[in-house]
C-alpha cells in the first residue's frame, strides 16, 4: 500500500495549478468573512479530486500495469479512501485552526465547524470513489444525477424544518454528544457501504 500512496501523493503533486488554485482560495476563505464556508468547501473539493484520480487508474493502459503489481483489491480500495479523506480531513482542521486564530472564535464553535466539515468530506469521498469505479466515463452525468437526489432529500429536510418542532430546532436542543454521536455513526456507515460497493464493482469489473 505505501508504494500506492507514493504513487498518488507524486501525481497530485504534479499537478500544481490546481495545488496553486487551492492555496489561493484558501487564503481568501480564511482572511475573509466567509472562512465557514472555505474549512466546509476546501476539504470537499480536494476529496472530490482525489477520488477523481481512480479514473487515471481504471483506463486501460494504466490498468494493466497498476493491477500487475502485489497487492490486493482490498489494499486498493483503502488506499484510495485514505488518500480522498485524510489530507482533506487534516486540510480542515488546519483551515479552522487560522480561521479561529483570525476571527477569535471560540473552541465549541471550532470543534463543530472542523466534525461538519469532517462529515461532509467522508460523505464526499463516499459518493466519488464508487461513482468513478462504476461509471468510469460516465460519472459525470451520474455526479449530477446523485446531486439531483442529494438537493431534493435537503429541499425535503428544509420542508419538515418548520416552526419550533422542526428538524433543525429538534437538532439544535439535543445534547453535544449526541449530535457528535449521530453524525459519526451516519458518516461511519456511509464509508462502509460505500467501500462494499467499490470492491464489488471492481471484483464485477474483474479487477
Amino acid at each position: 500500500m505505501r508504494g500506492l500512496l507514493t504513487r498518488d501523493m507524486i501525481a497530485m503533486g504534479k499537478n500544481r495549478a490546481f495545488l496553486a488554485v487551492v492555496l489561493m482560495l484558501c487564503l481568501f476563505y480564511t482572511v475573509s468573512d466567509m472562512y465557514v464556508t472555505g474549512v466546509l468547501l476546501m476539504p470537499m473539493l480536494l476529496a472530490t479530486v482525489c477520488g477523481n484520480m481512480i479514473r487515471n487508474d481504471l483506463s486501460a493502459p494504466v490498468r494493466r500495469t497498476l493491477f500487475a503489481m502485489p497487492f490486493d483489491r482490498g489494499e486498493y480500495v483503502t488506499e484510495k479512501y485514505l488518500v480522498s479523506i485524510v489530507p482533506s480531513c487534516l486540510l480542515a482542521l488546519v483551515l479552522q485552526a487560522l480561521s479561529a486564530a483570525v476571527h477569535r472564535q471560540p473552541v465549541t464553535q471550532s470543534a463543530m465547524v472542523v466534525a461538519c466539515a469532517v462529515l461532509l468530506t467522508v460523505i464526499t469521498a463516499s459518493i466519488e470513489i464508487p461513482v468513478n469505479v462504476i461509471f468510469r466515463d460516465r460519472a459525470q452525468i451520474a455526479r449530477v444525477c446523485i446531486l439531483a437526489v442529494v438537493c431534493a432529500f435537503v429541499g425535503i429536510a428544509v420542508s419538515l424544518d418548520m416552526g419550533t418542532d422542526g428538524l433543525l430546532a429538534i437538532i439544535v436542543s439535543m445534547p453535544a454528544w449526541a449530535v457528535y454521536g449521530i453524525g459519526a455513526a451516519a458518516g461511519a456507515a456511509v464509508l462502509a457501504v460505500s467501500v462494499m460497493v467499490s470492491r464489488h464493482a471492481l471484483r464485477a469489473a474483474q479487477l
